[in-house]
């Protein structure tokens, strides 16, 4: 079984690659994430408008995605979603571009609004809604209103189940150079769940290793040891016992950040001292002063791989920011929160652009 990544291997691998510069690609036609463009229904047509959103991508010279994959689409279409991943990766590659994939997920709802994914057409977003929906994670209930989140994967059942897809993935992909690094456990502890989902994180990165993947591993840290993620922001490095563990598990550091330039500094400070090199996986948040103009040369001038959230705005209308912070002082909330394209790919700011232009300019 391969073990964790020593510090040496894990930066000769790193500096082996052009900088990391890449966006959280959910296609504009989507509420129900990439299951939109993976599932059976109208491929074809999905498919060729997320190529178009990618062809944009490739032209401001990106060279990384970060996507998170549909469990349930593996468990209810196992055939065509391996088919359709294929197809993804096989069109991000044709333009130089890698996939860092994102298997579990600690965002999620309480179990009275838990649903699966809708197959079939995508629903019409609920106006003035993050996400297209009012049934959201990012609510006072699962942001210290004592309301836990839940995953399917806390049924015992679903054990067996999640390890067959873990191995499967493993051994598909384990030596695909379309494949970057695979981001195991998106923010560990969120939605209330703190350490419920340390188990199998455990497991999984395992998993993973026992596969022999060549990839590195990776969990996020993002926060969860604040008592409110605002308070985070204005703190960040403040760590619960599940992101220590998400941090001694991983080859490589991955981190959210969606606060201010001065706080954004400090944190890379805090997390220098680990001494691997780091991915901000999450960022990009104009009320919270989080921007492309001031952080995307941030990242850069560090030599931090940077993973922006969102692309094109559409149904899953990520401009509006979550609810909870509708409340907080100083938040300016005309401004979009995530995406900088429209629907038509006009630029939101196109000095927005222009930095982005020269920040991945010859990589």
């Amino acid at each position: 079984m391969k073990s964790k990544w020593s510090k040496a291997e894990i930066w000769e691998w790193y500096n082996a690659r052009p900088w990391i510069s890449g966006f959280n690609f959910i296609p504009s036609g989507a509420i129900e994430g990439i299951v939109y463009m993976l599932q059976e229904y109208d491929h074809e047509n999905a498919f060729r408008d997320a190529a178009k959103e990618i062809a944009l991508a490739a032209s401001l010279n990106f060279n990384s995605v970060r996507v998170f994959l549909p469990f349930y689409l593996w468990r209810v279409q196992h055939e065509s979603f391996l088919k359709n991943l294929d197809e993804l990766l096989d069109l991000l590659d044709s333009y130089n571009m890698t996939m860092m994939p994102v298997i579990f997920n600690d965002c999620c709802v309480p179990k009275n609004q838990y649903k699966e994914p809708e197959l079939g057409p995508q629903p019409e977003p609920e106006p003035g809604y993050f996400g297209g929906s009012s049934v959201t994670p990012f609510d006072d209930d699962t942001q210290g209103g004592g309301v836990r989140g839940y995953n399917i994967i806390d049924e015992p059942e679903m054990e067996v189940v999640a390890e067959g897809y873990v191995r499967e993935l493993a051994r598909r992909y384990r030596d695909d150079k379309r494949i970057l690094i695979w981001n195991v456990w998106n923010e560990i502890g969120n939605s209330g769940r703190l350490s419920l989902s340390v188990p199998m994180m455990e497991k999984v990165f395992s998993w993973f290793r026992e596969e022999d993947v060549s990839q590195p591993l990776t969990a996020d840290v993002w926060g969860a040891g604040a008592d409110h993620p605002y308070g985070w922001l204005n703190n960040p490095g403040i760590y619960h016992e599940c992101e220590e563990k998400a941090i001694e598990l991983s080859d490589i550091i991955t981190f959210h950040f969606y606060g201010d330039y001065e706080h954004a500094r400090q944190y890379i400070e805090k997390l220098e001292k680990y001494e691997r090199p780091l991915i901000n996986t999450e960022w990009m948040h104009r009320p919270y002063r989080s921007i492309i103009q001031t952080h995307m040369p941030l990242w850069k001038k560090n030599n931090i791989g940077s993973y922006f959230f969102g692309f094109v705005n559409g149904k899953s209308q990520f401009n509006y920011v979550w609810e909870f912070i509708k409340k907080l002082p100083d938040i300016d909330t005309r401004l979009w929160m995530h995406d900088i394209f429209y629907d038509d790919f006009r630029p939101y700011d196109q000095e927005e652009i222009e930095t982005i232009k020269e920040c991945n300019k010859n990589i």
